[in-house]
């Protein structure tokens, strides 16, 4: 039996079958040591291998397993290998899609008429940058950070601040300045709630250039989001809805969004 598995920056994560249903796990839910045992007590003997994080040491903690890859650029198999996870887990998604994976660091990916496309930028405010305003702050537990910035308000200048009669209008709501309104008294709530939606303005912001620049992104209407970044901040979501609206798009989050990587490795070999 087989396992997709992501060896992240940050995190592993597994996808395997059991009696013919997905099983997913996360070292964000459990210590790497855990999740290998669960692989080994559902069966998994082979395992395949995705992202950059792997390393000496993760090889010999996964020694009791075939361990199987690709040759190639790592990056350009990855971006792949997520446009073919989340196509699995969409399964009346579109057909025509950019992908988005919002993990320590974000990543654009066009498919378009069965071409994936690997886009050679990215974005490096993501949950990385996310994790370090929460040390910041004290904090270092996800689920806290999530439940402090679902309880806070983005301390920006927006376009209605300035013109007061946009108010209520799609152009009131862009973005002047991040944290412009920020002072000595502002709340780790407020803070955080104004690092996710950095997040999500400048990650729409960079569909926004990309659509301008290039015919095949102009032309694709659906934005698909995945990674653990995603997954553990709900607020994250909807400021990725409310600026994907913006700019005339539609946007998906496939459940279990965050193991497209380990479902396309999963799928790998086929």
């Amino acid at each position: 039996m087989k396992a997709g598995i992501d060896f992240g920056s940050t995190l592993v994560k597994a996808v395997w079958k059991r009696e013919g249903k997905y099983e997913f796990l996360s070292t964000a839910d459990v210590p790497l040591d855990e999740l290998a045992r669960k692989l080994n007590e559902g069966g998994v003997t082979r395992v395949n291998r995705a992202g950059i994080g792997y390393s000496d040491d993760l090889a010999e903690r996964f020694k009791g397993f075939e361990v199987k890859t690709v040759d190639g650029d790592p990056i350009t198999l990855e971006k792949r290998l997520q446009v073919k996870g989340a196509k699995e887990l969409m399964e009346d998604g579109p057909s025509n899609f950019a992908l988005v994976s919002i993990g320590t660091g974000t990543s654009y990916t066009l498919r378009k008429w069965c071409l994936t496309i690997p886009i050679p930028i990215g974005n490096s405010l993501s949950g990385g940058f996310l994790e370090g305003i929460g040390k910041s702050l004290g904090l270092e537990d996800y689920q806290e950070m999530s439940r402090l910035a679902s309880k806070g308000t983005p301390l920006n200048i927006y376009v209605r601040d300035a013109l007061p009669h946009t108010e209520g209008t799609v152009v009131g709501d862009y973005v002047i300045a991040h944290f412009a309104k920020a002072d000595k008294d502002s709340t780790p709530q407020d803070v955080l709630a104004t690092a996710i939606d950095v997040i999500g303005a400048t990650t729409v912001k960079d569909l926004a250039l990309l659509s301008a620049a290039s015919r095949l992104f102009k032309w694709t209407d659906d934005i698909v989001y995945v990674g653990s970044t995603i997954s553990r901040f709900p607020t994250l979501r909807d400021s990725l809805t409310k600026y994907t609206a913006m700019l005339g798009r539609k946007p998906h989050f496939p459940e279990h969004g965050e193991f497209a990587l380990a479902m396309g490795a999963y799928h790998m070999m086929e």
